[in-house]
């Protein structure tokens, strides 16, 4: 493969890796500026295959490429060892030099990059903050200071991708939003291609364009993330009781008086708690199927703040006599007028009892009115303005 000089490339994987109890096959493609997520349940393959993907491990056959240059071919014999990849490693562990200070680390780091120019050193110290502790020993550093130094190491090297293996995992809870965001930050800050693996599928919403969807090694689901995650079977897989939809939606309203935000999904407005971010910014929300109610018409006396018009595309029933069954409703555009044939891909589901389901006759087709209330809506950053 050729080094500095080449434009990002999209990692490009194909992959066949065997270890006891589990026969891994994947095939996938992650972009330049974009994050790719495996997903699964422990134990699915997905440690397995990032470490393959860096050449920690070996496969058994495939292919791995960074646009047309191989890292790993079988059928052509070519195996590159790790530090020819070029492929960052980012985990939970520490992926710093424990005996140096933070600058010293990172001066290390900014020496790898086959192109390295001074400001960048300086752009990286105030894009994560750490001008304080510079000279701090990393040892003194606690999880969350750890990894965004990790984090500017990984920035400052140049490499070709990042692997990302849970490096949320030891970070307290009340940090992680804020690492949440600088991590979601790198791969278009870098302009390349970066693999996530995390239990978490709120940083999953946060950080992914695509999911692949991993089940005792074999590939189960493979699409872009929001739709994935708005799959009733692959979210209920997922998440269990928090399964829901994903919706995206740009800020069009700030209503201050009453700390409330207005996002546009699909021509129809969604009333979420205050969002942190300007007018015109990208959004993910995140809406729970159970959190999800029905209705034949708009209702007056209620505390659903929302009360979107929609047509429902399809009704599953838990077995014969199970006790509920989730509704799939594509929300339907103000002017989208009487053509059922036209429904915008914008869709949400709601989890419902037997009960419900067939004392209103809920049946493909039918319009409907979906409600649920502000504070039932998790909002997450996405593109911003």
């Amino acid at each position: 493969m050729k080094g500095a000089h080449q434009p990002p490339q999209a990692l490009s994987v194909e992959l066949r890796v065997q270890q006891p109890g589990l026969d891994i096959q994947a095939q996938f493609r992650a972009l330049p500026g974009e994050t790719c997520a495996l997903a699964g349940h422990a134990g699915a393959g997905k440690t397995a295959l990032m470490r393959t993907l860096a050449g920690l491990q070996p496969a058994q056959s495939g292919r791995i490429a960074l646009g047309p240059y191989p890292l790993y071919d079988s059928a052509a014999g070519i195996n590159r060892p790790p530090h020819q990849r070029r492929l960052a490693w980012l985990d939970d562990t520490d992926s710093v030099l424990p005996h140096l200070d933070v600058q010293a680390n990172l001066k290390q780091a900014a020496r790898l990059h086959p192109d390295a120019q001074p400001a960048w050193l300086a752009d990286t110290i105030a894009w994560l903050g750490l001008e304080p502790l510079l000279q701090r020993p990393v040892r003194s550093l606690h999880a969350g200071q750890r990894l965004r130094v990790a984090l500017a190491r990984t920035a400052l090297a140049g490499p070709n991708a990042v692997l990302m293996d849970d490096p949320l995992r030891r970070v307290p809870s009340e940090e992680r939003p804020a690492l949440l965001d600088l991590l979601a930050d790198l791969p278009r800050r870098l302009c390349v291609p970066v693999v996530l693996v995390t239990p978490r599928m709120n940083e999953v919403v946060r950080m992914a364009s695509e999911l692949i969807v991993l089940h005792e090694g074999r590939m189960t689901g493979a699409g872009p993330a929001a739709r994935m995650l708005s799959d009733v079977a692959i979210a209920n897989f997922l998440e269990g009781a928090d399964a829901g939809s994903v919706l995206e939606g740009q800020i069009v309203r700030h209503d201050v008086r009453w700390m409330l935000t207005e996002v546009d999904v699909g021509g129809q407005r969604i009333t979420v708690p205050a969002a942190p971010w300007p007018i015109g910014s990208s959004v993910r929300l995140k809406i729970r199927g159970r959190d999800v109610s029905l209705h034949q018409d708009t209702v007056r006396d209620t505390t659903h703040s929302n009360q979107l018009r929609g047509r429902i595309a399809q009704v599953m029933l838990a077995g014969e006599h199970g006790a509920y069954g989730a509704v799939t409703v594509i929300l339907l555009h103000p002017q989208q007028g009487a053509d059922k044939h036209q429904p915008l891909p914008h869709q949400i589901w709601a989890m419902l009892t037997r009960k419900s389901i067939q004392e209103m006759n809920l049946a493909p087709g039918q319009d409907c009115v979906v409600g649920f209330k502000a504070m039932a809506v998790s909002v997450s950053g996405w593109r911003q303005a």
